[in-house]
């Protein structure tokens, strides 16, 4: 019994060195990290900068992952350079989802953010427009009926 186990032990071993032998194992594959950033339009400010990282988890196929979000109310302002500055900002953490809708033949996919119980903030929802654009959207997955405003994040990284 102890040379089986032995030998057991050896197959094992070898099997291990051997997938290990060019080197990937000392190379672990990095977590896909996506920036968004855009200044999207607010009822009580001149806009609220949304700062977005996905980090996706290789184990998961890319379909979830940790984000980081900080939100900067902006106002308006006549001495800085832009018209505008920063007022107050928010951070959340928590996790993400990549789904799809319900009943959707397109395949159209969202990210949905669920933030950690500590960390405040609420539900939220991109729909994924290209590799590059994430646009929010409600509860519903549906865009904001004003077609005239901006509610795009570009990506950044």
């Amino acid at each position: 019994m102890k040379k089986i186990l032995y030998v057991l032990a050896l197959l094992v071993t070898g099997t291990v060195l051997f997938a290990c032998s060019d080197g990937k194992c000392d190379k672990r594959e990095k977590d896909r990290e996506e920036v968004y950033t855009g200044v999207l339009p607010a009822a009580d400010a001149a806009g609220i900068r949304y700062t977005i990282k996905l980090d996706y988890d290789d184990d998961h196929n890319n379909m979830e992952g940790d984000y980081d979000m900080t939100q900067v109310y902006l106002v308006n302002d006549s001495t800085a350079p832009v018209g505008l500055s920063d007022s107050r900002s928010f951070s959340s953490k928590g996790d993400f989802l990549v789904i799809r809708g319900d009943g959707d033949k397109m395949g159209t996919k969202y990210i949905k953010l669920v933030p950690d119980k500590r960390s405040p903030g609420e539900i939220m929802y991109f729909k994924i427009m290209n590799d590059s654009t994430l646009l929010m959207v409600n509860s519903d997955l549906q865009p904001p009926v004003s077609p005239d405003l901006n509610y795009l994040l570009k990506l950044v990284k």
